[in-house]
Formats: structure tokens, sequence, C-alpha cells
């Protein structure tokens, strides 16, 4: 394999994981949403481990659905072999985002004073997933 087809495997890889992240932070949205709707008391977030502590409801729910999106992918590979670096730039942004979506939540006053704040920290965060995770697969194939 050459040099710029290395490049290019890469920056599909990063390309896709940041795409994939962004996707992520929009089905949890959603998701709390959803939840917030069906239970009222429960609160609408993005991040799914702080949710899990803050309204446990939408954190179980935002969990259930990761794992869903994720086992989706898994048996990408019995299609296509060339697929299967999908699998792991979805299982290493699905494990990054848990974390990196608290990035916006880590600073008090970006949630409720500053709400264009958040929303840069929130595309901040989706973007340093994105990469990483696409790094990771590109080095890491699972």
């Amino acid at each position: 394999m050459s040099n710029s087809s290395n490049v290019r495997v890469l920056s599909w890889d990063v390309t896709s994981a940041v795409g994939y992240s962004f996707v992520l932070t929009i089905v949890t949205f959603i998701v709390s949403v959803i939840v917030k709707a069906f239970y009222p008391p429960s609160t609408i977030g993005v991040a799914p481990l702080l949710d899990l502590f803050t309204s446990p409801a939408v954190g179980i729910v935002q969990l259930i659905i990761l794992g869903l999106m994720l086992g989706f992918t898994w048996p990408i590979t019995a299609v296509r072999n060339e697929l299967k670096n999908a699998r792991s730039v979805a299982l290493y942004t699905t494990v990054g985002y848990l974390f990196f979506s608290l990035l916006p939540y880590a600073f008090p006053g970006a949630v409720s004073e500053y709400p264009q704040a958040f929303y840069g920290l929130l595309i901040a965060s989706n973007v340093l997933n994105g990469a990483l995770a696409g790094v990771l697969a590109y080095k890491l194939n699972v």
C-alpha cells in the first residue's frame, strides 16, 4: 500500500468518525427529548454518563440506544470485508463519545448563562472525539 493511500484511509476514518460523533449527539438529544415528553421530571442532555446521574431514565435509555447503534455496525464484515474499518470507527467513536460528551458540561456557566459557549464546546468535543477515534481506528484496526 502506498503512502498516499494510507493517508486517504486515515482521512476517511477521521471524517467518518467526526460525522458519526455528530450523529450520536443528535440521536442522544432526540432520545432525551422523547424521554422528557413521556417522563417530565427528566432533563434534556447529550452526555449519557452525566445523564445517568442527573436523570437516570434518560441516561439508561441513551446508553441502550448507543449500544444498539454500536451493535448494528458489528456484523458489517459479514457483508463486505472492505468495510471492516467501519466497525472500528463506530466502536472508538461511541466509546469516546461517552467521555468527550462531558466536555460542554465541564464549564458550569456554559449551559445556563452562555448557550453559544455550550454549542461551541459541543462542536469542539465532537470534532476532538472524531479525530481521536479516526486515528485510533486507523492505527488499531480491530
